[in-house]
């Protein structure tokens, strides 16, 4: 997702508060908690939907953020992305402060993509092994592609290692048809 300067700028922002309060990582839990009721309900339809009046908006998210038990901090954020029309863009802060919080931490964020799920020990060993090329800690994302056939697809620090099989019989397939 292309994240744009006001996404980052707000992140930026409410990194900053949260840090100074020693709370980055709950603040960014929240968010992420807030976003994901906020996109799988017909929440972001109201919350957005100019039809209803500013006031009224601001006090179903005043009672989304009690029923969640959200930090202050976090509800006045999002009340200021309500009041300046902003929560469109929550996507991309969550993204955006997951990544500055896996900076500040010495995390990085990584992608395997199996043909079937992995063993727990296999995943323990795969975020080693990439926490040996980053030299930092990983945190692995797992996901799931029949098509792979076998194999893994890896995506660390913008770099892809694919070692899928459905990749292998395609190179294979380009290697027949030029005769080699």
């Amino acid at each position: 997702m292309i994240e744009g300067s006001l996404s980052r700028r707000y992140t930026r922002a409410i990194f900053q508060l949260a840090r100074e309060a020693g709370q980055e990582e709950k603040v960014g839990q929240e968010i992420e908690q807030f976003y994901t009721a906020y996109s799988s309900s017909e929440l972001q339809g109201v919350l957005t939907n100019p039809t209803f009046g500013l006031d009224s908006r601001k006090n179903v998210l005043v009672q989304i953020v009690e029923v969640q038990q959200l930090s202050p901090l976090t509800g006045h954020f999002l009340s200021l992305l309500l009041d300046r029309d902003r929560l469109t863009y929550l996507p991309s802060i969550v993204a955006c402060y997951r990544r500055l919080l896996n900076e500040v931490e010495g995390r990085v964020e990584a992608k395997v993509v199996g043909a079937r799920p992995l063993e727990a020990g296999m995943l323990n060993r795969l975020r080693e092994l990439l926490g040996g090329i980053s030299s930092r800690e990983v945190v692995l994302q797992q996901e799931t592609d029949p098509g792979l056939i076998g194999g893994l697809l890896v995506e660390l620090e913008g770099t892809i290692y694919d070692g899928s099989v459905r990749t292998q019989l395609e190179k294979m397939k380009q290697r027949i048809a030029r005769g080699y």
